[in-house]
């Protein structure tokens, strides 16, 4: 079973801290959350909404091979909260439209942390993209969790 560690002793207000612990299998996994990530419909429309409307910067766009897709990091001054923003292409079996897409949590080990999750929890096993090695878990509404882990150069 898969759930937030909201006992008090456990607790840290996001001002102190940006790591989750979670509890996959009985077992605490430390992550640290990166961005949270929404599908949209139309990239450059959504990149001039934010950074025009909300004051976002760009801090960069790019495609991504592996879906077909492309994706936009941005940010507000004096944050460290990333907002990605995903577009898929309609032929992208696992894309959306519009709404969240995925919230990320980096972790050391994701080859451990996928063998301490139960399958069920699983949406797709790990791959690598780019510098990354990445999962996908399911939380208990369903809601896609991406687990990252940087590869260190050793690993390319």
């Amino acid at each position: 079973m898969w759930r937030p560690i909201n006992s008090p002793r456990n607790h840290r207000s996001p001002q102190s801290s940006n790591h989750l612990a979670i509890r996959a299998e009985g077992t605490k996994l430390r992550t640290t959350f990166i961005y949270t990530g929404i599908h949209v419909s139309n990239l450059e429309r959504a990149i001039s909404f934010y950074t025009t409307t909300l004051g976002m910067h760009l801090l960069f766009k790019a495609d991504i091979k592996e879906t077909g897709g492309r994706v936009a990091w941005l940010r507000t001054r004096g944050s460290k909260q990333i907002l990605e923003l995903n577009w898929y292409p309609p032929s992208f079996k696992h894309g959306g439209k519009s709404g969240l897409d995925h919230l990320a949590f980096q972790v050391k080990d994701l080859t451990h942390v996928y063998s301490k999750i139960g399958k069920h929890r699983r949406l797709l096993e790990p791959f690598r993209e780019g510098r990354w090695m990445l999962g996908y878990i399911a939380d208990p509404d369903g809601n896609w969790i991406e687990l990252c882990e940087r590869l260190r150069k050793s690993n390319r």
